[in-house]
């Protein structure tokens, strides 16, 4: 059970960070971002090209590389607004969702044509894992959890103790209100690309450390990524943790759990072991999706707008 519990709290700071970013874009601009998963998947390769061209040690490299790699794709998150979403804001938010689609295609395709479609790792050491009860954790993948927890600690400061998170949620709450209060909601936009884009970073690197770092990386965790943002209240960056560790749990829990007494009292299966299959993985969020939906649509902790 140790292990189960080490396993989603990894997953959780995997998805978290990278629905946090989503649901931000989408509380201020009230669009759902396809191409935010492709700028973690940006942010991985240029951490991983920054360190290891440094001459220092691993973990250092590995640091310096992942801040350059968030300023870098949060320019980027940016300068996508600029030439690209802000053109169409006054348009159909599902042409801007489409958009989004192109956008993260061309960022995906780019990394590929820059680094190859191989897969990549980050170039860490070996080393024993550390053993908690009868779990283990490497020294890599307890960064993962520490990184996510201090990001997500330094995003609840931001948004309520500093007049620009105060701005951000007023913009998210009423832009036209927010403007006619002096709000510059132009700069508060672009800030909230920035820091969406570089969580989304952030997110894709972290991704990067517990397994490897390949073009279709951020595609391939598209789906749980909207999953725990939608589950958690789209537009809720609370929600989205929320909704990331419920993701993260179901996935290695629902694995974890033999199902063969409930399969046996309903008369489905006469077996004393039934698990879930590993293929079925990715299949365990959506279910827990639909059920929210049919539920509660607005996701746990979702509220109605006015």
């Amino acid at each position: 059970m140790i292990q189960i519990l080490i396993d989603s709290l990894i997953r959780t700071s995997e998805l978290a960070l990278l629905a946090v970013g989503l649901t931000m874009v989408y509380d201020v601009l009230r669009f759902p971002s396809f191409a935010h998963v492709d700028f973690g998947t940006v942010g991985a390769f240029l951490a991983l090209a920054i360190s290891v061209s440094l001459p220092l040690g691993p973990a250092f490299s590995i640091v310096v590389g992942a801040v350059f790699a968030m300023v870098v794709v949060g320019l980027l998150g940016v300068a996508s607004d600029r030439l690209v979403f802000s053109r169409l804001r006054t348009g159909s938010p599902i042409l801007l969702m489409i958009t989004s689609f192109g956008v993260g295609i061309v960022l995906r395709y780019t990394a590929q044509a820059i680094w190859g479609a191989s897969p990549h790792s980050f170039p860490l050491p070996l080393v024993r894992p550390w053993v908690i009860g009868d779990g283990r954790i490497s020294p890599d993948n307890a960064a993962i959890i520490a990184v996510a927890v201090v990001a997500m600690l330094a995003l609840h400061l931001m948004l309520n103790r500093t007049t620009l998170g105060i701005a951000m949620r007023a913009t998210a709450d009423n832009p036209s209100l927010s403007e006619a209060s002096g709000i510059y909601t132009e700069r508060v936009i672009r800030v909230v690309w920035f820091i969406g884009a570089a969580l989304a970073a952030l997110g894709g690197i972290t991704l990067g450390l517990a397994t490897q770092i390949q073009p279709n990386m951020g595609y391939e965790i598209m789906l749980p990524v909207f999953a725990a943002a939608i589950l958690g209240g789209i537009g809720n960056p609370y929600g989205a943790v929320l909704g990331a560790a419920v993701v993260g749990f179901a996935e290695n829990v629902g694995l974890a759990i033999n199902w063969g007494a409930l399969f046996s009292l309903f008369g489905m299966v006469d077996a004393e072991y039934v698990f879930i299959p590993v293929g079925f993985k990715p299949a365990i969020p959506f279910t827990l999706l639909i059920i929210m939906l049919l539920l509660r649509p607005q996701g746990l902790l979702g509220g109605r707008r006015s």
